[in-house]
């Protein structure tokens, strides 16, 4: 049996970290990326030493059509297949839409369009009769109005349109294409996006979800393990939402003045 190989783009903190940790507890070798953050990644790898044969971390920014493929590259010279891709890099510049330049709008398109475009099309390769499956991070902001976030849920919505484009496509070839869309998640890049309002957002986001707590990235990591297995072959195209209730809550958040 080939060993399991996955690509989990954006993989050094956050969810994307608990993905990768998650990839790596049963057995699989991981190749994730990281845009800019050295010192994390460096933190990250020894924090991972005891399985670094089996964990690659490179330097390269998914907005980047020849970086997307140094990522690939090194998978195909390597292993020569992969079994699972998951999209869940991401980067935007939080502002509101009129204060928003075309290169802002550019650069978050590329990262999370057709970086993903991309990655499939170089996935579908790899993954040739080997039942992969291909997993999208979305976002609470496609379908909830969240200040700041105009560009990068117009982007995350495309994304969720891509998967099911790609599910029907790639359905012949025996790959699954699925996303999940979380809600508020307790991160560090929520907390850079939020600033001082971080403790207070987390506080009212836990009082108005029904399960009363904000969604970690262990509990994502979970429903992309779940997507990347047997038991969902028969779930194509979807993009489920994993928010503990908090997209049926009245949403809180108002335009900013």
């Amino acid at each position: 049996m080939k060993t399991e190989i996955a690509v989990v783009t954006g993989g050094i903190k956050g969810a994307g970290r608990a993905i990768v940790e998650a990839f790596l507890a049963r057995g699989a070798h991981v190749v994730t990326n990281f845009r800019k953050d050295q010192e994390t990644a460096e933190a990250f790898q020894n924090e991972l030493k005891g399985k670094k044969d089996r964990l690659h971390v490179l330097q390269a920014d998914f907005g980047e059509p020849e970086q997307v493929n140094k990522v690939f590259d090194l998978v195909q010279e390597k292993y020569g297949h992969l079994n699972y891709f998951v999209a869940n890099a991401a980067a935007t510049a939080f502002k509101p839409l009129l204060d928003v330049k075309p290169h802002h709008i550019e650069k978050t398109f590329a990262i999370t369009v057709t970086g993903f475009v991309l990655g499939c099309q170089r996935s579908a390769a790899l993954m040739k009769g080997l039942k992969g499956k291909i997993v999208a991070i979305s976002g609470y902001d496609t379908h909830t109005f969240l200040p700041r976030h105009g560009v990068l849920g117009a982007a995350k919505s495309a994304l969720e349109t891509l998967i099911k484009y790609f599910a029907v496509e790639l359905a012949p070839m025996g790959i699954n294409v699925n996303a999940v869309n979380p809600g508020f998640l307790a991160t560090t890049s929520t907390k850079i996006y939020m600033g001082d309002l971080y403790d207070k957002v987390k506080k009212l986001n836990e009082e108005i979800t029904p399960r009363s707590r904000v969604t970690a990235g262990k509990e994502i990591a979970d429903i992309v393990m779940f997507l990347c297995s047997d038991e969902a072959d028969w779930i194509c195209g979807q993009t489920i939402r994993a928010d503990g209730g908090l997209s049926h809550i009245q949403p809180m958040a108002l335009p900013e003045k």
